[in-house]
């Protein structure tokens, strides 16, 4: 299993990606750490900024997924 960094951790906790026994482990590790707590708020207030910024991909994003789906869906079968 690939070990993550805490700063990975907390940004997958911010996401909603990490699992429920870790999330709980480094919440309690939150609040003991004064710096871990300072850098679990920046994220929160940056992952914020960024859910307002970006709303949805750009046409031109949506068009290369969809061409290299396209390109790419033969190989499904094999």
């Amino acid at each position: 299993m690939v070990q993550l960094s805490t700063s990975d951790q907390l940004l997958l906790m911010a996401y909603g990606e990490l699992n429920s026994k870790d999330a709980r482990s480094l919440q309690e590790q939150i609040q003991a750490d004064e710096a871990l707590s300072q850098e679990w708020h920046s994220i929160l207030r940056l992952t914020g900024r960024l859910d307002k910024v970006i709303d949805s991909p750009s046409e031109t994003s949506l068009r290369i997924v969809l061409e290299h789906s396209y390109k790419t869906e033969h190989l499904q079968e094999i």
